[in-house]
């Protein structure tokens, strides 16, 4: 009944003059290491040159290859597809596209598509599944040894995909109960087990596996002769067995030994670098600085408060026009650098979908989309959607991290022409990237939002109050000691409180410096002129620590 209701609906919209488009009707088989093609048309034929073609995976936003404008737009592919895939356009004008997948791994099992969409926002979307397989290697078979009066028998097969049916036969090709075992290889590919005890005059046994998908199946076969089944005195099976455990004993005892002063030098390196990258990052917290960002730069949906805080809207907020704000999901920085070493956290927890790092200050904010590098202006470190962290030096590298990071150090050394991104959560350096930097750099900060539940703040950690306290010394409105004294207002806490370790909201706690400048000699002013500036004590945010304060 549903098949039939499909197919009234596709006949009415054919004929109210509007396209359809249809993809492969089952699944495209794939084997690992060659090429898939993915085929997709519009019906009736429809010149889809001026449309929007989007191959994508699991979801639309999911995108495999994306051809818009009249070229592809492959800095909006994920990254593990990215230099993979190829369409052919020589039938584009009839409305017909085909998408060649390269290098075909088990990753890229699962379901996919093609989207379709006109300038007048109609489109039509049509998927299929990919299945990968891999035939595996011809089954090996070994002897164990003696086992129960009969001989066990050892089948190995590996490189298989999907997990192959395996099976013992026996000289007539009845199955054999068998015991078996799989594992799965770093290449996500299954290797596979079977064993099998054999008793006198058993003849010969094969061992054979099946491809689920492919209807192929390799096979070996053993004869097992009656002299391996000839008794043995027990005089001499004790003898060699009484050897056998000497030897084992001492081989344990030696293997003990051994493995107690391996073990013993491991810890000693594991404790060594420990305290190395603990002292990386320690000497980095030393050039700590306060960096607040800029909401003129910011993106009409990133809402930023308490200077610190940015979250992604759903919608645009009203916002005056400016040259320096950013025309995609990004911000800046008030501050900028050209000299010195400068070190900064930034919090973004569980968000799944982000770019922190620096931007030269004048590079173009009005583009669209552009490719983070630093051939374009950018140093990053980012996650994406699918949970592969990045970086580009020029060109985009995947990371992969033992420790996912919930807050991320940025620590800036321009004359020594490096920035350094540390994960704080176990203290490690992530990653290093050079250039001799030229002009001002800023702290920046990209949202990249794909689903809803993704709409999660990013925190600009603060400077704990040892460091503010010496940044504000060091500054151009350093306090007079004589006139601060007593200046403070009565609700701040004194040098000695206690430093807050966590903060638990958005409101910034600070008091205000006054200093006061007597009138110039022979002046006629009766008034005394008066500077403040606020002294920030610490700014409570969501679980955000202080710079410093660990």
């Amino acid at each position: 009944m549903a098949l039939m209701l499909s197919l009234v609906l596709s006949l009415l919209k054919l004929g109210s003059g509007q396209w359809q488009v249809f993809g492969p009707n089952k699944a495209v088989q794939a084997l690992v290491g060659e090429d898939a093609a993915f085929s997709c048309f519009l019906s009736p034929k429809t010149n889809a040159e001026a449309m929007e073609v989007r191959f994508f995976r699991g979801q639309r936003f999911s995108v495999v290859h994306l051809y818009r404008d009249g070229k592809d737009q492959p800095f909006m592919q994920m990254p593990q597809y990215q230099g993979r895939t190829k369409l052919v356009k020589d039938s584009i004008a009839g409305g017909r596209l085909s998408l060649r997948l390269e290098n075909i791994t088990v990753l890229d099992a699962g379901l996919y598509g093609c989207w379709i969409g006109s300038q007048s926002s109609y489109y039509q979307e049509a998927t299929w599944e990919l299945q990968v397989s891999a035939l595996g290697s011809v089954p090996l078979i070994s002897i164990v040894g003696y086992v129960d009066r009969g001989i066990q028998l050892l089948c190995r097969s590996s490189g298989w995909f999907p997990r192959p049916m395996a099976k013992w036969k026996g000289p007539q090709g009845q199955d054999l109960s068998a015991d078996s075992r799989t594992n799965t290889n770093m290449h996500g590919l299954f290797d596979v087990e079977l064993s099998l005890t054999v008793q006198e005059n058993a003849g010969s046994v094969s061992c054979s596996m099946q491809h689920a998908h492919l209807s192929q199946e390799v096979e070996s076969r053993v004869q097992i002769g009656d002299t391996f089944f000839q008794p043995v005195s027990w005089y001499l099976a004790t003898k060699v067995l009484g050897i056998l455990c000497c030897g084992l004993f001492f081989g344990i005892v030696g293997l003990k030994i051994f493995f107690s002063k391996f073990q013993g030098k491991i810890q000693a390196e594991l404790d060594w670098r420990r305290k190395h990258r603990q002292a990386e990052l320690r000497d980095a917290r030393k050039h700590a600085v306060e960096v607040t960002l800029d909401p003129e730069t910011a993106h009409p949906q990133l809402c930023v408060s308490d200077l610190k805080t940015v979250t992604h809207r759903k919608g645009p907020q009203k916002v005056p026009y400016s040259t320096k704000r950013f025309t995609r999901k990004s911000v800046v920085a008030s501050q900028g650098f050209q000299a010195g070493k400068h070190y900064w956290e930034v919090d973004v927890g569980q968000h799944v979908g982000w770019c922190v790092g620096v931007c030269q200050d004048d590079t173009d904010r009005r583009k669209d989309s552009v490719t983070l590098s630093p051939n374009n202006g950018y140093w990053v470190f980012g996650l994406t959607t699918e949970y592969l962290y990045f970086t580009f030096n020029p060109h985009f590298i995947n990371l992969s991290l033992e420790t996912p990071p919930t807050r991320v150090g940025v620590f800036l050394d321009y004359e020594g022409g490096n920035i350094s991104f540390f994960n704080t959560n176990d203290q490690s350096r992530i990653c290093i990237l050079t250039c001799q930097f030229q002009g001002l750099l800023r702290p920046y900060i990209q949202h990249v939002i794909y689903e809803e539940e993704n709409r999660t703040p990013i925190f600009i950690c603060p400077v704990s109050w040892d460091q503010r306290e010496k940044t504000l010394l060091k500054g151009p409105h350093t306090a007079d000691p004589d006139t601060a004294k007593g200046e403070c207002c009565p609700q701040a806490a004194p040098a000695s409180s206690p430093k807050p370790a966590h903060r638990k909201s958005h409101l910034p706690l600070s008091f205000r410096v006054l200093r006061f400048f007597s009138p110039k000699p022979g002046s006629s002013s009766s008034f005394q002129m008066r500077e403040d500036w606020p002294v920030p004590v610490g700014v409570r945010s969501h679980g955000c620590p202080e710079v410093g304060m660990e």
